[in-house]
């Protein structure tokens, strides 16, 4: 039986609908909402598939201004706005999710073809080894005030993750560059740190994840920020997401924004050592530390 959509999946699925019948009505965002319980601006999310309308009569007043009248079709699209709204899985994890994007980002990075990421100083979550994982909460923990409770369910919500890579269909094609210091940084002790270079040199062995290091020394192109762009298929547009200093998160499905990333992360990928070179780079590194 083939798998059943996911959340977000017919968020996005919903708002490319009600885009399209909002162009077929020659309205812009803002006319489309004058006079309803709702802003231009949740109209915006809704259409890119980031957030869903919160009642059933405010999808019924925005298909009446459409001119959408057939009662089937709007049955239809009230069901798939419940299905929607549920987040199946991701639920579990919610109360220990931040910043307040993570949820959509994880819906997004869940049914995406490929992630290109950058992570300079860390690795990138999904590809931490549990060890290191575990370390790297347990540091936080004091200076976020986090319970343990929240700490425990924010590791396992990471090595989750890291099934969008090792899932036997349509297991997410990863392209990863990172940043040298983010292996020598010691993060709990030498072992968890030669453990997590060992997991990057087995995890680089699968076929759809690559992985580059972007060496510390060398007039090399930099950028500071972690940032991710995800290849959402033929039918969602792309999506970009980057973090600042404040531990918030940005997602982005502007072409401009999403072209500014891509042609960045083309320039780390250039700047970094072929995928060939990462394991014999990684060891070496590993038996560095000290």
């Amino acid at each position: 039986m083939a798998a059943q959509p996911r959340p977000t999946a017919r968020r996005i699925s919903m708002g490319q609908d009600l885009r399209a019948l909002r162009q077929q009505a020659g309205f812009t965002m803002e006319e489309a909402v004058e006079g309803l319980e709702f802003s231009d601006s949740l109209l915006q999310k809704v259409e890119t598939g980031l957030s869903s309308l919160r009642r059933a009569q405010h999808l019924r007043s925005l298909l009446e201004r459409y001119g959408v009248t057939d009662e089937t079709y709007i049955e239809g699209l009230i069901a798939t706005q419940r299905e929607a709204s549920s987040e199946e899985w991701i639920s579990d994890y919610k109360d220990s999710m931040t910043p307040a994007q993570m949820p959509k980002f994880v819906g997004l990075e869940e049914i995406a073809v490929e992630n290109r990421v950058f992570h300079p100083l860390l690795p990138w979550g999904p590809l931490q080894s549990e060890p290191y994982v575990r370390a790297l909460f347990a540091m936080q923990q004091p200076v976020l005030e986090n319970r343990s409770e929240s700490v425990d369910k924010a590791a396992r919500l990471r090595l989750r993750r890291r099934e969008f890579l090792t899932r036997a269909e349509s297991p997410l094609k990863l392209k990863a560059v990172i940043g040298e210091p983010a292996l020598r940084h010691i993060v709990g002790d030498i072992e968890v740190m030669r453990g997590q270079c060992d997991e990057l040199v087995k995890l680089s062995q699968l076929d759809n994840v690559t992985i580059q290091i972007l060496p510390a020394t060398g007039r090399r192109y930099r950028f500071a920020a972690d940032f991710s762009i995800l290849n959402m298929g033929e039918d969602y547009p792309p999506q970009v997401q980057a973090d600042n200093a404040w531990g918030g998160m940005q997602i982005s499905g502007k072409p401009r924004d999403v072209g500014v990333f891509t042609r960045r992360w083309e320039k780390l990928s250039a700047s970094a050592l072929p995928p060939e070179e990462t394991p014999d780079f990684i060891q070496q590194l590993s038996r560095e530390l000290a």
